[in-house]
């Protein structure tokens, strides 16, 4: 029956191939959003947690964009006064404040932009990816650069190189050079906070403080004492994750709408496809039927020539999830908040399983009436029609 049905498929390669091709590309979309939802729910929740960072001090406006644009290496309109440090390192629970001052450098000739970070010795324990290269050292002095591996690489240098910033007509030594790590450290470059501040004219100011508590379970408290600091406003690591994955539930209700719409289409397909063979093929179904074949065996012929689509047309929706993931996670990445560096479209077994379980469904709901109407057709009328 199977080696049938698989015959019956290919007399009408194009019509079949269209059908396939429709199964899919939904499979195929289903798959990618499944993946990417999942990995970037696990790749957020990696990011953060190795942060070590617990919550952020930053100026008033919408807190979450402006810890994301912190976190992610982008610079904010507004800053703090550098008095704020001092109020966050007062607090009971606060185990680590490290102040950051974040400022832009557009290099017009050279077609780029450089994200200067002002930093002291305290942010260290919150940024444990860190890795110098061989001969790297914290700053000897004010006019010591930390690089990242991406800007290094851009400047050409190494440790112990100089390098002249003509933009503020000062010159540096470059003291260390981190090793990749996939963040957005790596484009950026490290000076003392004194000295960024100097560079970028904003003495006594700082973009925000990276906390770390003594205890996790006190940031409650600690969170409603510092809101109290004049100007800033807090926000958690927590209230970040929840609010990120609640817009990134939103793109992902409505991109699984359309995969459910195209899906709803993709069964209509193999409805058409299967009421058209039923069709067509009506004087040979009578002679099935006329020859001994029972209903239950002309239904399961139909069911089967369904199923056939859709798996077949699941399988090449997988394929096409591998070899089209890349370009989906690039085009989902950007509607959403805080995306991870790491690739996020992984598909696992649960996944691919998920998918063939959808395309099985589908194949059953589209086939199931076609074979129905099939199974009912009388041997003498069947063979009596033109």
């Amino acid at each position: 029956m199977l080696t049938l049905a698989l015959n019956n498929l290919t007399r009408r390669r194009l019509r079949t191939a269209l059908t396939l091709l429709g199964v899919a590309v939904s499979v195929g979309v289903l798959a990618c959003l499944l993946a990417f939802g999942r990995g970037y729910e696990a790749g957020l929740g990696r990011e953060l947690n190795n942060m070590g960072i617990q919550m952020m001090l930053v100026p008033l406006g919408c807190p979450y964009d402006a810890a994301a644009r912190v976190l992610k290496g982008k610079t904010l309109d507004v800053s703090l006064p550098a008095e704020s440090v001092k109020t966050v390192r007062k607090d009971s629970a606060v185990a680590i404040a490290a102040p950051m001052l974040m400022a832009t450098l557009p290099r017009p000739s050279e077609g780029r932009t450089d994200l200067w970070v002002g930093v002291d010795e305290s942010v260290r324990p919150l940024k444990p990816w860190w890795k110098m290269k061989e001969g790297s050292r914290w700053f000897p002095d004010a006019n010591s650069v930390i690089l990242g591996a991406e800007a290094a690489h851009a400047e050409l240098r190494e440790v112990g190189d100089t390098f002249f910033s003509p933009e503020t007509g000062r010159k540096f030594t470059v003291c260390g050079v981190l090793e990749r790590s996939g963040t957005s450290d790596d484009s950026q470059f490290f000076a003392p906070l004194a000295t960024a501040q100097a560079m970028f004219h904003q003495p006594d100011r700082i973009t925000a403080v990276a906390i770390r508590l003594k205890d996790p379970t006190l940031i409650g408290d600690a969170s409603t004492r510092l809101q109290e600091v004049k100007g800033a406003q807090v926000v958690t690591m927590a209230e970040m994750m929840g609010t990120f994955l609640n817009l990134v539930g939103s793109v992902r209700t409505l991109v699984f709408a359309i995969t459910v719409l195209a899906l709803c289409i993709s069964g209509l397909s193999v409805f058409n496809t299967m009421l058209s063979a039923v069709l067509e093929r009506t004087r040979e179904l009578g002679v099935l039927r006329a020859v001994g074949a029972s209903r239950g065996q002309v239904f399961r012929l139909l069911a089967i020539e369904a199923l056939l689509l859709t798996t077949i047309g699941s399988a090449l929706g997988i394929v096409l999830a591998l070899l089209a993931g890349r370009f989906v996670e690039m085009g989902v990445r950007l509607f959403v908040p805080l995306a991870p560096s790491e690739t996020l479209l992984v598909l696992s077994r649960e996944v691919i399983q998920q998918c063939f379980a959808v395309g099985i469904i589908v194949g059953l709901g589209a086939g199931l009436y076609p074979a129905w109407q099939a199974s009912r057709l009388q041997p003498v009328e069947a063979i009596r029609v033109d």
